[in-house]
């Protein structure tokens, strides 16, 4: 009777089990050959674990656009679109958005904590269990006695149950191990000074990063500030070529020469506006903003060496001189 019942509860479970694979198979593509349509969101969000819409008179094999996940992300707290920001200010932000960062605080943290997860087995171990038994039996029997030509039989039954619960607390505390524990827990003490380190390096590496594309985007900047002024010299040479040819006085090759300087002065522009742009984007990515949030990035361009840096500049230059006389 109990193998019986055992075997019955065995095969329901595995009938579930597979009717839940049989379900799952919803959640794909009913055809081979037709795009798969997915339940979505009203803002276009796709449903995990829905089943997919029978229906293929959608847009064909092309994923529905989430309108949430479209939108521009708002700028990080605390910043100010209409101010010019200075290198100090970009590392500062930096700091704060980088997801480098905040991932080497929350390793340093995670460290930490196994640290002190070390220092715990110095501390008595409690463990406590506890189990539950259930017993039933049935039982069936039958006696029949004759006496001359009378018979008397009999029938008993019975069922007998019994429930029971075992408890058990017990207490281990290690004395004596030889260094085995402090020689872990001074293990785990130098990996948090390790990964202390790692975040400090991480945060350099962030300061590193933010300074190098600062100034290759103000050498871009001043590379289109300078681009710009020659488009517009070329334009001025230009239109005093065409003025002399319209007077007799100069030639149709100055002409053709000036619009050739112009035009190159164009292309110049357009190269160095495209780096600009180039080097203004990996500044925003070392910073680790969102590459669409517009920051004014101070000009440096006309401020002047600390006379520290004028007077080692002065030297190494003076250096330079003297060697390139005696050679």
């Amino acid at each position: 009777m109990r193998r019986l019942k055992r075997a019955v509860a065995l095969a329901v479970s595995s009938f579930c089990l597979a009717g839940c694979a049989i379900f799952a198979v919803d959640m794909a593509p009913d055809r081979p050959d037709q795009p798969w349509n997915p339940a979505t969101t009203v803002t276009g969000e796709i449903i995990p674990g829905a089943k997919a819409l029978p229906d293929s008179t959608g847009p064909g094999y092309v994923l529905p656009s989430n309108a949430e996940v479209a939108s521009v992300p708002p700028p990080p707290p605390g910043v100010d679109l209409r101010r010019a920001y200075m290198l100090p200010e970009l590392i500062d932000i930096a700091q704060m958005n980088n997801p480098l960062t905040r991932t080497a605080w929350n390793d340093a943290r995670k460290v930490a904590l196994a640290a002190g997860i070390a220092e715990s087995t110095y501390l008595p171990r409690i463990t406590a269990s506890a189990a539950g038994a259930y017993l039933t039996s049935e039982g069936n029997s039958s006696a029949t006695v004759s006496a001359g030509n009378v018979a008397v039989g009999a029938n008993t039954s019975t069922s007998t149950s019994a429930r029971g619960t075992i408890s058990a607390v017990s207490l281990q505390w290690l004395l004596f191990d030889f260094g085995a524990r402090e020689a872990i827990i001074e293990a785990a003490k130098q990996a948090s000074v390790i990964s202390n380190i790692a975040f400090t390096a991480a945060h350099q590496q962030v300061i590193y990063d933010v300074s190098v594309a600062f100034y290759l985007n103000a050498a871009a900047r001043a590379r289109a500030a300078t681009a710009a002024q020659s488009l517009r010299n070329a334009q001025a040479v230009e239109a005093a070529a065409n003025d002399r040819y319209r007077n007799s006085i100069g030639t149709v090759i100055e002409v053709s020469q000036a619009r050739q300087a112009t035009a190159q002065a164009r292309l110049v522009v357009v190269q160095a506006t495209g780096g600009a742009q180039n080097t203004y984007l990996n500044l925003i990515s070392a910073m680790g903003i969102s590459p669409l949030t517009k920051l004014r990035i101070a000009d440096v361009s006309r401020r002047s060496l600390s006379r520290t840096w004028r007077r080692r500049w002065s030297a190494s230059y003076r250096r330079r001189s003297r060697a390139a006389r005696i050679s």
